[in-house]
């Protein structure tokens, strides 16, 4: 019996940081932002780096890191790119069981440009992520599905994911991607009503909330929580960036403000937040907990380059806790 599995994507990931892109504003459409690069021109790179991402995989490694038993569904090539992805979990203490090799198609390729300081571009060869297929039902034994980003027929399993977890009776957090949140409410509404921890930025927030209700207050969070809430009858939660994150059990809501670090690099903070928030449910901690020790190793994540390399174990996670109230206190 595992913990929990997560389900989603893995990449390759190449990273290019370069101060010679600038951020500037779109002439055309109001409050858009554009990274622009002189036309024609060879950049060199200040530094890069060869590493892994996808949702579904820097979300396993979180929680081996942080002591949980989990075992991750994933869809990786044949080519030496998957072996390299599978031998990063496997050293990370991911159990791989449930990992396919697809035959006809590359494992997905992510070419990430960063301006420090400022964000990221990503450009995203999806490969073998939009084939996920899981062979053997059976054999899935554990108390938590965490669900991340599907994309194309691997959006073809989530009936299945969500019947399955129904019938063994299994918890299921979602941080659903861009083509689930494009269906709206009246598309998902069966899911979510399934959903045990719901995971959004507040621009995904805002996204699936005015789906259903294009008059809603979205610049509330609270009204936000509330709005989605109706829709799962669970735990929400909605980080936003630099101002922090938000969640309601129904009951009661919280907020946990973001703890101020030196930002190298944005990649992978969602995955980092999201899969602490849940390790702490595993173990029963309360919400206002599970948001903390999230928002700790989220902030970690982005001093690194990449969205593995800053994840935590439990253990230095406790101890920069401790270290950092430490400082705090009076």
């Amino acid at each position: 019996m595992f913990d929990v599995i997560t389900i989603g994507s893995v990449s390759r990931d190449v990273f290019f940081l370069t101060s010679e892109g600038k951020v500037i504003d779109d002439s055309v459409v109001p409050g858009k932002k554009l990274l622009a690069f002189e036309y024609g021109s060879k950049i060199i790179p200040e530094n890069s780096l060869f590493t892994y991402g996808g949702a579904g995989a820097n979300s396993a490694i979180s929680f081996s890191l942080l002591g949980a038993k989990v075992a991750t569904i994933l869809n990786i090539g044949k080519e030496g790119t998957g072996s390299l992805v599978l031998e990063d979990l496997k050293n990370a203490g991911v159990n791989c069981r449930f990992v396919t090799r697809d035959k006809k198609n590359h494992t997905a390729l992510s070419i990430i440009v960063d301006v420090p300081g400022e964000d990221h571009v990503m450009f995203l060869h999806r490969g073998t992520n939009d084939y996920l297929k899981i062979k053997d039902w059976k054999s899935i034994k554990t108390k938590w599905f965490y669900l991340s980003s599907l994309t194309g027929e691997s959006a073809d399993l989530l009936p299945k994911i969500f019947s399955f977890k129904k019938e063994k009776n299994i918890k299921l957090a979602w941080n659903p991607g861009s083509e689930q949140l494009a269906k709206g409410y009246a598309g998902l509404k069966e899911y979510l009503a399934l959903t045990d921890v719901l995971l959004l930025n507040k621009n995904e927030a805002i996204k699936l909330v005015l789906s259903k209700d294009e008059d809603a207050n979205i610049d509330d969070e609270k009204l936000l929580l509330g709005i989605l809430f109706e829709m799962t009858g669970n735990i929400i939660v909605i980080t936003n960036g630099g101002e922090g994150s938000y969640a309601t059990d129904g009951k009661n809501d919280y907020y946990e403000p973001v703890k101020k670090t030196e930002v190298l690099e944005t990649t992978g903070a969602g995955d980092a937040f999201g899969s602490t928030f849940v390790t702490g449910r595993v173990n029963g901690f309360d919400i206002q907990y599970c948001m903390k020790i999230a928002s700790y190793n989220s902030a970690n994540v982005i001093r690194f380059i990449g969205a593995q390399a800053g994840l935590m174990t439990s253990r230095k996670l406790s101890d920069t806790i401790k270290t950092e109230e430490k400082k705090l206190a009076p």
